[in-house]
């Protein structure tokens, strides 16, 4: 009996909801907890110290006071509960301003400590988020943020004020098939580095948004991917490609050419499961979410482990599917904890900067 070849709408069906699954971590797992008490900050966790999170204006803004409350009350002014629903992409700008890219809550939440302030960023109701994932800035402190369902990457001025997108060539087409992880090289003309998940390959762009290259094809060899989904850049301009289905970190030159490699499936240190979010320390150690084990992995700029934090739960310093990471300039580690809702907030410790530093966390 012959048999009939696969319908081309169901492989784009399918290869949707793998891309989704290797993004929210295949949602499989439960997890249940209550909520638990507020950290006395900073907390130790052995490699890294905790300082905080973020989840609601209240956590820049500070509580309103008795006397605001009442007045609401009577005026019939509604509190601010605005909170994130599926946080994935986080992002710091110069200012210390926490830039998270909710994908459930199609938004983008702008977390300003210093100034006390917050709000969110969208583009126009008639060109809006659907699946907002990744989230980087140039070195004029715009935003870009990737939309994986609408397969293009919105622009947004420092300010929150929508711009334009890149990747659309009209209104159902686009030159991504389903774009993800976003890099930017901000010391190298702000060239933009765009994982392209279902096409298997990093796409690279100018920054006016036109294709210069295209890295890689799916396979398991040198510069080869399967399902990659993250990526982040170097001081000297190289990659760090998140290589998901073959458990792998890569590690490319600016031109796409294999450098290295590290990692493999399983539980052990050094290994993967689930890899998402990627970022690159001033030391060049590199920091990757494994978000099957509810924890970030540290290597060394030659793939060696270094040392690993964080545990599956709700309390300060734990996580619930993890995505994506960051760094400020001050070296400070936020790490979108998905399904708990929140960014958390770390720094390293004096353990893990010293020499011959092991693993703390678990």
């Amino acid at each position: 009996m012959q048999l009939k070849p696969p319908n081309p709408k169901a492989r784009v069906v399918l290869a949707t909801l793998l891309t989704a699954g290797l993004l929210a971590g295949l949602g499989s797992r439960a997890y249940s907890g209550t909520t638990p008490p507020a950290a006395t900050t900073p907390l130790s966790l052995g490699a890294v110290d905790y300082l905080g999170s973020l989840r609601t204006p209240a956590d820049v803004k500070g509580k309103p006071s008795t006397f605001k409350r009442v007045v609401g009350k009577i005026l019939g002014l509604d509190p601010d509960h605005r909170g994130m629903a599926l946080p994935h992409g986080v992002a710091v700008d110069d200012q210390g301003r926490v830039l998270v890219a909710d994908t459930k809550g199609q938004v983008v939440h702008m977390f300003d400590a210093v100034g006390r302030k917050y709000k969110q960023i969208h583009p126009p109701d008639s060109d809006p988020f659907l699946s907002p994932i990744a989230i980087a800035l140039d070195s004029k402190g715009q935003i870009y943020v990737t939309d994986s369902g609408r397969s293009r990457i919105f622009v947004f001025r420092a300010d929150g004020k929508f711009l334009h997108t890149i990747g659309a060539l009209d209104k159902k087409e686009s030159i991504f098939k389903r774009c993800t992880g976003l890099a930017i090289d901000r010391k190298h003309g702000d060239t933009l580095y765009v994982v392209d998940t279902i096409a298997h390959r990093v796409v690279v762009l100018g920054p006016d948004g036109k294709v210069m290259t295209r890295i890689g094809q799916r396979g398991e060899g040198p510069a080869e991917f399967n399902y990659p989904t993250h990526i982040a850049v170097s001081a000297d301009g190289s990659l760090w490609v998140v290589d998901s289905l073959n458990f792998r970190v890569q590690h490319l030159d600016a031109s796409g050419k294999f450098i290295a490699a590290f990692g493999g499936q399983g539980d052990r240190a050094g290994e993967f499961d689930k890899p998402k979010g990627i970022a690159v320390d001033a030391q060049g150690r590199l920091l990757v979410v494994e978000g099957r084990f509810d924890r970030v992995q540290a290597y060394s700029a030659d793939g060696q482990m270094v040392f690993t934090f964080g545990n599956t739960g709700s309390a300060p310093g734990e996580f619930f599917l993890p995505t994506g990471i960051a760094l400020d300039n001050e070296g400070k580690i936020y790490v979108a904890d998905g399904h708990n809702g929140r960014v958390e907030i770390f720094r390293m410790s004096a353990a893990s900067v010293s020499p011959g530093a092991g693993a703390g966390g678990r």
